[in-house]
């Protein structure tokens, strides 16, 4: 351990000066206070920041620099998987230096995207998982003295933020034959391609004519919630609809608005509230993403298999199909009792 000291000087002006030595330059640090209580609470802060990271308390290294280097050396890392947050997050600490974030910084600035987004405690500690690989980075290379966000808590398990609305196979089709009745140009085919293939809604927007190939019979979705894109298999019904509504108008993405500009959230969120509310569904509040949960319990239903799953929603790891689906699967076992029969 380094042998460090903040002095404390009162000045003939009646300022006291707190004087070190920075141990990466060598030269003298110092600074001026008011009173004696503010200087021996700045001394008793640098103290402990040089007790717990060393030498590199003093690193001028800002984190949006670190994790340009970062990338560099590990282009495949998962930290951009979610990009809001890895937004957020550069936007936040981006002009910190690396020795400065603090895992109580940490836990604040991941409880409010928490509670922003509604997510649960489980997504959470993906995110957490996610940045782990840029502190333990910074940590072998030395910029750290410890990681910071191994020790940010969430629970392991806690019950969905949102209700998850399943709809059965019969619900599912009334809501796309009222679909078709209401707006069959936009609402109907987006709600078609989200039942059938389980896309998210963002994925289905972004879909442009060419990411539909009728030969081959597969649908490419491009950008995705995890930058990874995959291909979805298009069923009979479906590309009998996707057909008919692209011979409809000759732009590049697949779904456009009576200005024939790309359907937007704004659009979409409109033109889905009046149609709820004409066509309401009894005792169900489903939503866009309500689609999604249906398409994966009743496929799994039908005898699809957790795996094959997994690659059809685009699920980055197993684990996260079998923890939103699994319990779904259980649900449906008319009797899981091994001693009845």
């Amino acid at each position: 351990m380094i042998e460090f000291e903040v002095r404390l000087h009162k000045l003939s002006s009646g300022y006291i000066q707190t004087v070190y030595r920075d141990p990466k330059t060598g030269l003298r640090k110092r600074k001026r206070f008011g009173s004696l209580r503010e200087a021996k609470e700045y001394k008793k802060k640098v103290e402990a920041r040089v007790k717990s990271k060393g030498v590199n308390a003093f690193s001028d290294l800002r984190v949006s620099q670190a994790m340009k280097t970062y990338l560099e050396k590990y282009p495949k890392s998962q930290i951009r998987c979610r990009k809001n947050h890895f937004k957020s997050f550069i936007d936040t600490f981006g002009i910190y230096r690396v020795s400065e974030i603090t895992t109580s910084d940490l836990q604040v600035w991941m409880e409010e995207n928490q509670k922003k987004d509604s997510l649960s405690s489980l997504t959470m500690n993906r995110v957490k998982s996610h940045f782990n690989g840029f502190f333990k980075y910074l940590k072998d290379e030395e910029l750290i003295g410890a990681n910071p966000i191994a020790e940010v808590q969430f629970k392991r398990f806690d019950n969905p933020r949102r209700k998850r609305v399943v709809l059965s196979i019969d619900e599912v089709k009334t809501v796309l034959e009222n679909a078709k009745k209401f707006s069959p140009e936009l609402l109907y085919p987006y709600l078609a391609t989200a039942a059938h293939t389980g896309a998210r809604k963002g994925e289905i927007f972004k879909l442009n004519r060419e990411d539909i190939d009728f030969e081959t019979g597969l649908i490419h979705f491009r950008e995705t919630k995890n930058s990874h894109s995959r291909f979805v298999r298009i069923s009979p019904m479906l590309e009998a609809i996707m057909k008919e509504h692209l011979d409809s108008h000759g732009e590049k993405p697949y779904l456009v608005t009576e200005n024939k500009e790309r359907i937007n959230r704004g659009v979409y969120g409109r033109l889905f509230n009046k149609f709820k509310a004409f066509f309401p569904l009894e005792n169900k509040d489903w939503g866009s993403h309500s689609l999604r949960h249906s398409f994966a319990y009743n496929y799994l239903k039908k005898g699809g298999k957790m795996y094959q799953l997994q690659a059809i929603l685009g699920h980055r790891s197993i684990d996260v199909t079998i923890d939103l689906y699994g319990q779904l699967q259980a649900q449906d076992i008319d009797c899981p009792s091994p001693y009845e029969d």
